[in-house]
């Protein structure tokens, strides 16, 4: 059997986008985890047996709509407070790009989640997720 070809942590980048010309992504620094989701929303239509109608049907499924959401976990860097608060309130959307295994996916994303929490004896923690704001591209 052969190896797989893997990833560092480091190589899997989310950068957000400065909404300049030419726009400037950068990362965000601070975040432990990270992650990349795709979603398919579908509906549901239940398909009969013609020769045997008693019998169970079979449920098929169209595909009705696509989402990619990221996600972030991690220590709060001071340095990016104002970026995620500022994106959060503005209520608009920013570019994002998704970078790993060779590969770039890019689209807007509006800041759906932004959360700050800390214990005592602890470092303040933070969380994030974006939503995909329309299509995604991927190069």
């Amino acid at each position: 059997m052969a190896k797989p070809t893997t990833q560092k942590f480091g190589e899997f980048v989310i950068a957000i986008g400065d909404g300049a010309s030419p726009e400037v992504f950068a990362a965000p620094c601070g975040l432990t985890s990270k992650t990349f989701n795709g979603q398919a929303d579908t509906n549901d239509t239940l398909v009969p047996d013609c020769d045997d109608p008693d019998a169970p049907a079979w449920k098929e499924r169209a595909v009705t709509s696509l989402s990619r959401d990221i996600s972030g976990d991690g220590v709060l860097a001071t340095e990016f407070v104002e970026t995620w608060d500022d994106w959060f309130a503005s209520g608009l959307s920013k570019n994002c790009k998704v970078t790993t295994a060779g590969h770039t996916w890019t689209a807007p994303y509006v800041l759906s989640q932004f959360t700050m929490s800390g214990a005592l004896g602890d470092k303040v923690k933070i969380s994030v997720s974006m939503q995909s704001d329309g299509q995604v591209t991927r190069t």
